[in-house]
């Protein structure tokens, strides 16, 4: 019976210490906005996390061309290069213009999901080249690495447009005002 007393007793001595560590408190920190606050540094920490994965994949995009093309010189077989490339792109906009049609609802935050899913089906069919012969093999890579181009592009202009508009929606609200 004591062992069982002892876990609420426990959590009386936390609220009591709870409620003297309040009370000691200043009210300069009692009134802070303490939710306004974790909203700010929820906020800053997602932006800061979706910086870090926008430059990873950079990263990742800039060393496995170079690592692709380096790859392609070495087996001589530079011609595939642009022609794949061009390919990349095309599908990469075909992939945008279906998931448009798919998913009506092209807000913001809906479309920068549609370009991380493309951009990792690209990764996909980068990793899954490995498996093919040497000819399959080089022009699947640098199809992923055109359809990796495209979708930073095409991101790096979402991400213009989106500041643009958020710009020019300011500027009219100032000038209403």
């Amino acid at each position: 019976m004591a062992d069982h007393n002892e876990p609420n007793d426990v959590k009386m001595q936390i609220g009591i210490m709870g409620e003297k560590l309040k009370e000691a408190m200043p009210v300069s920190v009692q009134e802070f906005p303490w939710k306004k606050a974790e909203h700010i540094l929820v906020d800053r920490l997602f932006n800061l996390i979706q910086e870090a994965v926008k430059w990873s994949l950079i990263l990742f995009f800039i060393f496995s061309s170079v690592s692709d093309v380096v790859y392609t010189f070495s087996i001589n077989r530079e011609l595939i290069i642009p022609v794949a490339l061009f390919v990349g792109c095309l599908v990469a906009d075909f992939l945008k213009e279906i998931s448009q049609e798919l998913f009506h609802r092209s807000e913001e935050k809906d479309l920068k999901w549609h370009f991380l899913g493309m951009y990792c089906i690209f990764v996909f069919v980068k990793f899954m080249s490995t498996w093919f012969a040497t000819l399959p093999r080089v022009f699947l890579l640098h199809v992923a690495n055109g359809g990796l181009m495209q979708i930073l592009w095409l991101w790096r202009n979402f991400v213009e447009d989106a500041k643009n508009k958020q710009e020019t929606s300011s500027a009219s609200s100032l000038r209403a005002s």
